[in-house]
Parts: C-alpha cells; sequence; structure tokens
C-alpha cells in the first residue's frame, strides 16, 4: 500500500484529512505534534489511494521507555484514522504495522470503541492498573452528580449542603516542609542532572528530560500548562506540570506529572497537597490525577481523592526482558487528551 511520512511539504489534503477525520485543531497543531519544524525519524504516516485521495492515518509521539536495566524506543499512537469505506480496516491495519516497525514498543491509552475492537484482534494485549483519581471541590462539582445531574430543581436544592461539605473538602497545604515549588517558563537543560537522578527511582517510566518537558508543555501551541521546579533549600530535587482547561461548563485542574524524592518520606503527599492548593486557589470544580503506583495512589487517597475508573493501557510486544505496563510509572504524561 502506498503510504508515505508526514512532512513539511505532504499535500495540503493531508492536513485536511486530520481536520475532518481526526480534530480540528489547525495546522499549527499539527507541526508541533509531530515535529515538522525539525529533524529525525518520522513520527506520522498517512495512506494515498490511485487517486491521491488520502484514505488514512497514524501518528505517535516518540519517546524512550527507561527500565532498571535496559532502555528502549518507544512510541504512543495518538492519531489513527481511515475515511469510511471499503478497505478502509485493511488500510488502518496497514498503518498500524508501519509504525509498530518505527519502534521497539509501541503503545496506546484507552482508545475508542473501535480501536478496542480492533486491537485483540491483531494480538494486542492490555492491562488496567493506571487509573483517573477525581477530587470533587465546588459545590457545584459536588452536587451535580446522577440523579442531580438530571433535575436541576434537585442541584439548586443541594448546593447549601455542597458548599458545606467543599469547605470540609477543600485540601490544605502542609504547614511545614523543607520542599518548595519555584514556577518556570522552560524546565532548564541542569533538570537533566536531577532527572538522571529520579530516573532508577520511578523505572520503568517514559522519558522526562528538560527537552521531552519542554516540548509538551512548554511549546504547546495552545497553551494551558504550569511548570515548576521541586526546590529543596538550593537543590532542584523534582519536577511538577499542572494544567487548567475547561471540560463541558466545568473548569477541570489536573495534576499533568511529577517527580519528586521518592525515599522521602511525606515528599509525596506534600506535592499532591501543593498542586491541589495552587489548582484550588484558581478556582476549578474539580481535580484529576492518573496514577499508577502505590505512593501516589496513597497520597491521592489521603487527600480525599476517589479512584475514577481505570485507564487501559495498549501494547504489541516488549523487548526480552522488559516489565509489562502494569508496573511502569504512568500520569497524564503518557496520556493527556489536550495534546494527543
Amino acid at each position: 500500500m502506498p503510504i508515505a511520512p508526514l512532512e513539511p511539504s505532504s499535500p495540503p489534503a493531508v492536513f485536511d484529512f486530520l481536520e475532518r477525520h481526526v480534530s480540528a485543531r489547525g495546522r499549527a497543531h499539527w507541526e508541533w505534534k509531530y515535529q515538522l519544524d525539525g529533524e529525525g525519524p518520522a513520527r506520522a504516516f498517512y495512506h494515498t489511494g490511485a487517486d491521491g485521495t488520502v484514505g488514512g492515518f497514524v501518528g505517535t509521539l516518540p519517546t524512550t521507555l527507561h527500565a532498571p536495566a535496559q532502555h528502549a524506543r518507544a512510541a504512543w499512537f495518538v492519531d489513527w484514522a481511515t475515511r469510511p469505506g471499503e478497505g478502509s480496516v485493511g488500510v488502518g491495519v496497514a498503518l498500524l504495522r508501519r509504525a509498530e516497525a518505527a519502534t521497539d514498543v509501541l503503545l496506546t491509552l484507552q482508545g475508542s470503541v473501535d480501536t478496542q475492537k480492533i486491537l485483540p484482534k491483531l494480538r494486542w494485549n492490555v492491562v488496567e492498573t493506571p487509573a483517573t483519581w477525581i477530587l470533587r471541590v465546588s459545590p457545584r462539582a459536588i452536587v451535580t452528580r446522577g440523579l442531580l445531574r438530571r433535575h436541576p430543581w434537585l442541584r439548586a436544592l443541594a448546593l447549601l449542603p455542597g458548599a458545606l461539605v467543599a469547605r470540609n473538602r477543600r485540601v490544605t497545604r502542609v504547614r511545614s516542609s523543607p520542599f518548595a515549588l519555584e514556577e518556570v517558563e522552560r524546565f532548564p537543560a541542569s533538570y537533566d542532572a536531577r532527572w538522571e537522578v529520579r530516573r532508577p527511582e520511578f523505572a520503568p517510566l517514559m522519558d522526562r528530560s528538560s527537552a521531552q518537558l519542554n516540548f509538551l508543555y512548554a511549546d504547546f501551541p495552545e497553551g494551558g500548562y504550569r511548570r515548576f521546579l521541586v526546590r529543596e533549600g538550593a537543590d532542584v530535587v523534582g519536577h511538577l506540570v499542572l494544567r487548567l482547561d475547561r471540560k463541558e461548563d466545568a473548569r477541570r485542574g489536573r495534576i499533568i506529572d511529577a517527580l519528586w524524592p521518592r525515599a522521602r518520606t511525606g515528599a509525596v503527599e506534600w506535592l499532591v497537597r501543593e498542586a491541589c492548593e495552587i489548582l484550588q486557589e484558581r478556582g476549578v470544580d474539580y481535580i484529576e490525577c492518573t496514577a499508577s503506583v502505590a505512593d501516589l495512589e496513597r497520597a491521592l487517597g489521603a487527600c480525599r481523592f476517589a479512584r475514577l475508573r481505570p485507564v487501559p493501557v495498549w501494547y504489541h510486544r516488549l523487548p526480552d526482558g522488559m516489565a509489562t505496563p502494569d508496573t511502569w510509572f504512568i500520569t497524564y504524561l503518557d496520556c493527556d487528551r489536550a495534546y494527543r
């Protein structure tokens, strides 16, 4: 099948296909996402028919998977779409095989209903260890659930008790801590030395070098992220990334990613509380966090987060000796829909 890499010179029909069949984000989004102004291997591929019609597209976000004793090229496939009609399944499979051939580990999270039907037939595996956790912090978010969501008059009656619950549920800062946050526009290259220290503490996990963090959270053309260094005195010991956006009519806060001194008692709970306080000060209705490891889950539980739903991780193959994804450190860095 005629499959070509996405390049700056690719026909306008490819970008039109993306806008129509993937997401209407504008060309600047696709140029950033697939690094069309940079060098390196192609991150995305498209199929064209004999008449030049674009029949499908697959796009990936390359990274590196770091395990305690090895590392591997990895990529999340984040866009996968075909034009409806005869032969679309074959086009989709061919594009996926092309993406598989470009990396050692190809993965995706959640996936559409169709994706979840197709991948098992292609012998992909799935784990459901990561989960989304949620903390509803505004009276409106607390009462707008279930029966109250469907009946506005009941919701109005519930706002007063909801306000009392919200006051009790507000996450507060730790009164005294050796740690502090420093907000930054970009992660400095000097952070890579700290990343090298934190990496074996959290492995297996994906790349969190300054270049990767800046690509995702400083260069994202639509903004919305806040970036922090975690300091202990004069030393940088970790990082934190937060996001504010809107979903439907609610203001949402997200704890996107963080690393901390993992052996230090209380460090992760301090970090979660700091993140919540920053987001609460911005008036969010609720806060979400994706977690896959016990210490972060305990900190979320201590702050009254509730486990909302699993986040399925689909993968095709792993290098010999590589731990399966149910053991990986996974956060919204791996599955944030804002940049997917």
